[in-house]
């Protein structure tokens, strides 16, 4: 290994074939959007936090819906927006938040930003 070159942090085991990838997400993100359900309940849908959570909800329902129908080649143009989306619509302010909804918020925006940055290592 040239020791001017650039570290480079891939891991192979970061990488997953499309198949697994079908397969694992909509479980996956399944999950977060029943976790996203239980803490819009518990907020009075007046409030932009509440209101920015569904559409959260929303964009994750578009993005699981989208890549049963998606292809390898065709998933970042397609369905990728979706989860983009999801993610900008859940990176809300957690002021004001008890500290079990802001941890809650925190494992979900995680697990969609694990899933959003598999697509790039999709083989």
């Amino acid at each position: 290994m040239n020791a001017g070159a650039p570290k480079i942090d891939w891991n192979e085991l970061q990488f997953l074939s499309w198949g697994e990838f079908k397969q694992m997400t909509p479980s996956i993100l399944g999950l977060e959007v029943t976790r996203l359900g239980k803490v819009i309940q518990s907020f009075s849908e007046d409030t932009e936090f509440h209101n920015s959570l569904v559409r959260a909800r929303y964009s994750l329902e578009q993005f699981i819906a989208c890549l049963s129908h998606a292809r390898k080649e065709t998933v970042e143009d397609t369905c990728a927006g979706h989860l983009r989306e999801a993610i900008m619509h859940a990176s809300f302010q957690s002021e004001g938040l008890d500290e079990a909804t802001r941890n809650t918020c925190r494992y979900i925006l995680d697990r969609l930003n694990y899933v959003y940055k598999r697509i790039a290592l999709i083989y």
